[in-house]
């Protein structure tokens, strides 16, 4: 005790002073975290493993169903199709031809039989079979059609055309139709079965793989270093995926596209049948879009290269910087390149529906910039740092709900045509960027940018006390082109098909999602709004056409707040943009849309800033 001095007063029993009470409670608090983390993390690990293993049970029968179909269905079929083109036609006489009906409960079915002889070479030859696919449908009246034909000829004692194969005359077919319509029904089968199936397959078999060395490694605090494609701090882009996925639209629109079109091509120009010339050019002209996307991803790939991005600090830094470089294969042209780069943290998550399931995403924090150019060698390199503010969500283990940072470089100049679209690591390690760079949110090129971006789609006029905005006719025409082309293209194929060969669920589907894509792509072009927010409240006018649609008005005291809040996404290749709205947000909770189709978010808040500093409203 000697030397050193009592306190003067003495701490009352049971409580421990301020100072002494925050030193104690710190520790405790931090190992209560870390306990009741340690625990939530097993608890997801187990639920992952499980949830896991019944997804990949889930999605093994679709996926079965949809592989199946391509394998054993559409393929064997084209393959017959394509080889019976040089069969040669000879005459042959029916033995037999029967129509066999098949009635169920909910649907009939019918299916034909015959047997025939020929002559090749002076050989006889018996044949049975009828047409390339066989087994009972009711896909069209193909089945019915045929039958009543051979039915009637073998009454009547007329002879019928065969095919056969010139090198093996055993061979040989009565009717060597593609049948369109059956390939498309079972085009659905593998899109749709095949499609769900292999989807969620990569999903259950990428979760854990993602996630087992963020759970594996989450005591040493470096989950990022457990997926290989980080590990190394030189992250690929996802423009290898774009190349994959538009290969195989391409390929598999123009196996169905082009030998249906062959097949019937006669039969279209004969008269013609601009019905059957309608739906062919359609879906021609959807097989030679998907071609055209597949070449472009795949030179854009080539000319660019295998570009890997290297982030400063590694990894990007929640309450501190992501910074990060890239290096591209371009002659530097000093003051004249510029690259956007927007970084984006988003939510995967599943919704219900109308007791239907989907994968939904959303945007919950979003920095846009523009990066830094120099030159290095033969090329370029791109330089960035942007702010990622605290109490953000780290990047975590796909699952069926996480959350993911996806960084996004694209050049402002069009004759570039660069875009770059990267999976990042972002965790909370609040660590500081090396390289003494500007941040690329303060560019002076974004301030134009953003300028532009809010001018496309609004004009802003500013009144006493407030302003008046209005967003004109047209606005969103860029991002709903696409739409009504497409609904457009499915409307007609479904009106044009009907009382062909084609089932009716095709006819339903497409019919469906066209009109809709139409009619929400016409409303999106064909609407204006006008707005007035000064001192005494909002009025807002919304028109159809000129039309007066829905009009609202509120006081100022019913104002509560201006608010942005994310509209839609859209994704063309490997370019993802998020559009966003500004909402006057009322005290019943009730929203009243300011603006729209407002590109990225930098562009919404932008606008949101110059509307609430001249109205005085909080934002």
């Amino acid at each position: 005790m000697a030397g050193r001095a009592l306190p003067a007063t003495l701490p009352v029993a049971g409580r421990a002073p301020a100072a002494m009470r925050h030193v104690i409670s710190t520790p405790m608090a931090t190992s209560n975290t870390r306990r009741k983390k340690h625990r939530e993390a097993q608890a997801r690990k187990g639920g992952g493993k499980s949830g896991t293993w019944a997804m990949a049970l889930f999605a093994l029968p679709f996926a079965a169903v949809g592989v199946g179909m391509l394998l054993f269905g559409v393929l064997p079929t084209l393959y017959d199709w394509g080889r019976m083109q040089g069969w040669q036609p000879v005459s042959a006489t029916l033995v037999s031809a029967r129509l066999e009906t098949s009635r169920g409960s909910k649907s009939t079915t019918y299916s034909v039989s015959a047997s025939y002889r020929y002559q090749v070479g002076g050989r006889d030859y018996q044949g049975q079979r009828v047409a390339i696919g066989s087994g009972a449908d009711n896909i069209g009246d193909f089945q019915e059609q045929l039958g009543e034909r051979l039915e009637a000829a073998q009454r009547e004692g007329q002879p019928v055309q065969a095919w056969v194969n010139p090198s093996n005359p055993h061979e040989a077919v009565l009717d060597r139709s593609l049948r369109p319509g059956m390939q498309l029904f079972k085009m659905l089968f593998v899109v749709l079965f095949g499609g769900v199936g292999l989807g969620m397959l990569h999903g259950a078999w990428r979760g854990p793989r993602a996630g087992r060395g963020t759970q594996a490694l989450e005591a040493s605090a470096q989950p990022w270093m457990g997926r290989p494609a980080w590990a190394g701090n030189s992250i690929r882009s996802n423009k290898r995926y774009e190349v994959w996925v538009a290969w195989t639209f391409a390929l598999v629109c123009n196996a169905i596209a082009w030998p249906s079109a062959i097949a019937h091509r006669d039969e279209a120009l004969d008269g013609p049948q601009y019905l059957l010339v309608a739906v062919f050019g359609a879906l021609l002209l959807a097989a030679v879009a998907t071609l055209v996307w597949a070449v472009r991803a795949t030179l854009d790939a080539w000319r660019f290269g295998d570009v890997r991005l290297v982030l400063d600090p590694f990894p990007g830094a929640i309450g501190g910087d992501f910074g990060a470089t890239l290096a591209l294969p371009v002659a530097h042209r000093p003051g004249q390149q510029h690259f956007a780069v927007t970084l984006s943290c988003v939510r995967h998550y599943r919704s219900r529906t109308g007791g239907k399931s989907e994968s939904r995403e959303t945007t919950v924090w979003q920095s846009q910039g523009v990066a830094q150019v120099e030159p290095r060698g033969d090329g370029i390199q791109l330089g960035l740092r942007l702010r990622v503010p605290a109490g953000l969500p780290a990047t975590e283990p796909v699952d069926s709900e996480h959350h993911a940072w996806r960084l996004q470089v694209e050049s402002a100049d069009p004759g570039l045509r660069f875009l770059r679209v990267f999976d990042v690591p972002v965790y909370a390690t609040g660590a500081a960027s090396h390289g003494a760079r500007a941040d690329a949110a303060q560019h002076p090129q974004l301030r134009e940018m953003r300028h532009a971006e809010v001018a496309a789609v609004s004009e802003l006029e500013r009144i006493p006390g407030g302003v008046r905005l209005y967003l004109p006719y047209g606005r969103a025409w860029k991002q709903t082109i696409v739409w009504m082309l497409a609904g457009a293209v499915f409307v007609g194929i479904a009106a044009l098909a009907g009382g062909q060969d084609v089932p009716v669920l095709f006819l339903i589907a497409f019919g469906g999602l066209g009109g809709a894509a139409v009619v929400g792509g016409f409303y999106a072009v064909a609407n204006s709004l006008s707005v007035e927010l000064d001192g005494r409240g909002i009025r807002t006018e919304r028109r159809l056409l000129g039309l007066m649609l829905v009009h609202h008005q509120a006081p100022a005291t019913d104002i509560a707040r201006l608010r942005v809040a994310e509209s839609y996404s859209t994704q063309t290749g490997a370019r993802q943009e998020t559009f966003y709205r500004i909402e006057v947000e009322l005290r019943n909770g009730k929203r009243l849309t300011v603006a729209d189709s407002l590109r990225g978010r930098a562009a919404a808040d932008h606008l949101l800033a110059s509307i609430a500093s001249q109205t005085g409203y909080p934002r």
